[in-house]
């Protein structure tokens, strides 16, 4: 029959794979070596392909910008990275690992990923970065906070990192989905058209945190602006 693109969760991939520890995707960092890669990926939905035989690599420490018209597939390479979705064909690899097969629970300290928009969660501004994970220690909150801008903005609040998040309090989300997606200080950052609802000022504020934060990690983002464009281009 036709092949179909599968759309599944993190929890249905990984109740069906085998465990693999992180020291394995970790030591399979090591030195300039690759830290992604695919090699001839396909995937789409039905009939409709999106991606047709991508092929790319990306080397540990490296930052590049995919590229190309909208409807290319370039959000679909993050989600198959994050092993949201599974290709019909080809390999995507994190280091030597496959990338379904990584377990959800070390997805965090693997992958950053911030998305065009900050998402609240209900609780207060330290589960904002949290997002309730008890490993992440409050050293790593104010860390992740610092780097982005934000420390100086929490403190001031009358129950700083304790107080309620509400969309009130910081007219600037997105450094908000910096601070969470880099607080268990992975080792590859995924940024998905992170500044297209930004003016110019805020812009400017959410590169600068994104300059910091990107410091010797591994960094694949997506831009249609060209202000916003990191490192190598791919055109996908």
């Amino acid at each position: 029959g036709k092949q179909q693109g599968v759309r599944k969760t993190a929890k249905d991939i990984i109740g069906q794979k085998k465990q693999v520890t992180t020291d394995k995707i970790h030591t399979a960092d090591v030195g300039d070596q690759t830290a992604v890669s695919f090699e001839n990926v396909v995937f789409g939905y039905d009939e409709h392909l999106i991606l047709e035989g991508v092929s790319f690599e990306v080397k540990k420490g490296e930052q590049v910008t995919l590229s190309g018209r909208t409807g290319a597939g370039k959000s679909t390479i993050l989600k198959l990275l994050l092993g949201l979705y599974e290709p019909q064909s080809g390999s995507i690899r994190i280091g030597n690992v496959s990338a379904t097969e990584v377990p959800e629970e070390e997805r965090r300290s693997l992958f950053g990923y911030v998305e065009q928009s900050f998402h609240m969660v209900p609780g207060t501004v330290r589960e904002q970065i949290t997002l309730y994970d008890r490993r992440i220690t409050e050293k790593q909150v104010q860390a992740a906070a610092r780097l982005t801008g934000l420390e100086d903005s929490i403190t001031s609040l009358e129950n700083g990192y304790d107080t309620v998040c509400t969309p009130e309090i910081f007219s600037q989300g997105q450094l908000l989905s910096i601070a969470r997606a880099s607080v268990a200080e992975p080792s590859i950052l995924l940024l998905d058209e992170i500044t297209a609802n930004l003016d110019v000022e805020t812009e400017k504020e959410v590169l600068q945190a994104l300059r910091r934060v990107s410091e010797n990690r591994t960094v694949i983002s997506i831009s249609h602006r060209t202000s916003a464009e990191m490192g190598r281009i791919i055109t996908v």
